[in-house]
């Protein structure tokens, strides 16, 4: 590619963070968070309202970040550590940008089911390991685990790290100095790729009382979810990890340290933009910022992810374009999109090869207003747990217990009122359900019957015996993402 074609591309920002719920966010009508820099993007470009995650948990909502394949697509819609994806190393996001002529950069986390140590195509990469190693320096063996807090614990805590440390900071000084010494003879494709406000629910302080005295919503409990023939899912995971469940106060707590890590994160992309403006690049630039899933955060008297419910798969997908581009700035799309189109997004943007087994669709016809939708319906798929949306009701199935959920999505955002009874609306989802899993070949659908394993619920002393172990991994499985072997 020649240089004169390579400055006529835009460049591309690519902001992810992590486990932030779609609700929470100034310009989306949150009631206390604040969010003013993610606003803005909004107020300059386009937020979807109806975005989703297929798979509502970190590695395999990622891989589709740099696959543009739904999870139970290419193989693996569960968190799976030692899961490897196989997939020709061009055809990830990195090596697809890198071929149409950008310098490509990752700083931050990836955690992908490949290789820890997989690139995705990016020629560099400034990765957590590299933190670790900075703390380590720093502050010795106080660097690790230095709250005593796992990585999925709840309980909120002040950070005890130098604010340069958290990774949050340390994140966008890094991308702050790629932009300071990158090659100008190319367009740039930056992926800052953040952790918060996934747990611990840890900050520095102001983040950590900023929202004390807010008027911070309470958890969600409808109906549905304290009926004794609950999801077994919902059961299960609200009764598997705490042996104390939090207090009303500790729970208010909780949601007040998400929202200042939140406003933190805004906080510190006011510094990544602000250099942008500083070295004339915002009006050449493509910001996304997408996260790969939500966060239940007390609401159905449950925490974390891996669900349906739109705390946990809607999230924050915001595109804003560059000054020259034309599309008119400030709508809400109500249009229903995934992550998995991300990719074919940033690739119609770059002008760059899309492989021909995404799945997903580009978003750009929506922004420049020739198209109101890319899709239809949308399936995603969990575990044993599925969701079929079809821009109006939303169809949850459960094939550990046969339970259905159904939701109109333009009326109830919260999933309060669970339309189930209804059964000709019932009868109608399950069957345009029934219809896409043929149509897929799902493994899920057999002899034309829903998949359903009958599974009785254990009692709470089983369910938390049961996963002790599982508990331990999980609370500190991340940490080995930013550790290194000294």
């Amino acid at each position: 590619m020649k240089g004169n074609e390579r400055l006529n591309k835009p460049n591309i920002l690519l902001i992810s963070s992590d486990q932030h719920r779609g609700d929470s966010l100034g310009c989306a009508g949150h009631p206390c968070v604040r969010t003013p820099h993610l606003d803005q993007l909004a107020y300059e470009g386009m937020r979807f309202i109806n975005a989703y995650v297929d798979a509502p948990v970190c590695i395999p909502a990622r891989t589709t970040m740099i696959t543009g394949i739904q999870s139970h697509i290419y193989g693996c819609p569960q968190f799976k550590a030692d899961y490897r994806l196989q997939r020709d190393r061009s055809d990830f996001l990195g090596s697809l940008m890198t071929e149409a002529g950008y310098q490509t950069h990752l700083v931050g986390k990836r955690h992908w089911h490949t290789e820890p140590t997989f690139r995705a195509g990016f020629e560099s990469v400034a990765g957590l390991e590299q933190l670790s190693v900075e703390r380590f320096q720093r502050c010795g063996n106080a660097g690790d685990l230095p709250e005593g807090m796992g990585s999925n614990e709840f309980h909120p805590t002040r950070s005890q790290l130098p604010l340069e440390l958290g990774s949050t900071h340390w994140i966008v000084d890094k991308a702050i100095e790629f932009l300071t010494y990158r090659d100008q003879t190319q367009p740039f494709f930056l992926w800052t790729s953040f952790i918060d406000p996934h747990p611990p629910m840890c900050i520095h302080e102001p983040y950590y009382s900023m929202y004390d005295n807010e008027d911070i919503p309470a958890p969600v409990m409808p109906e549905w979810a304290e009926d004794p023939h609950a999801p077994y899912e919902l059961f299960c995971n609200r009764n598997m990890y705490n042996s104390k469940p939090m207090t009303q106060n500790e729970i208010r707590k909780m949601r007040g340290v998400y929202y200042g890590m939140i406003t933190h994160l805004d906080f510190q992309l006011g510094r990544l933009l602000g250099k942008l403006q500083h070295q004339g690049l915002l009006d050449n630039t493509f910001i996304i910022y997408v996260s790969d899933h939500g966060e239940k955060l007390g609401d159905f008297g449950d925490l974390s992810k891996s669900a349906f419910y739109e705390n946990t798969a809607q999230i924050p997908f915001i595109i804003r374009w560059p000054s020259w581009f034309q599309a008119e700035a400030g709508n809400t799309s109500y249009a229903l999109v995934e992550l998995a189109d991300l990719l074919p997004t940033i690739c119609e943007i770059a002008g760059a090869r899309t492989p021909k087994d995404v799945t997903g669709k580009s978003l750009l016809s929506i922004v420049k207003g020739e198209a109101e939708k890319v899709r239809d319906e949308l399936h995603g798929h969990i575990n044993d747990s599925h969701m079929f949306h079809d821009g109006t009701y939303k169809y949850l199935y459960f094939a550990e217990d046969g339970r259905e959920l159904v939701f109109d999505v333009t009326k109830d955002r919260k999933d309060e009122h669970d339309l189930s009874a209804r059964q000709s609306l019932l009868a109608e989802m399950r069957g345009k359900f029934m219809q896409h899993l043929t149509s897929e070949g799902h493994p899920h659908l057999s002899d034309g019957k829903l998949l359903n394993r009958q599974l009785q619920r254990p009692s709470v002393r089983e369910l938390r015996a049961k996963n002790s172990q599982a508990w331990k991994v999980s609370q500190w499985a991340m940490h080995t993402e930013i550790k290194v072997k000294m």
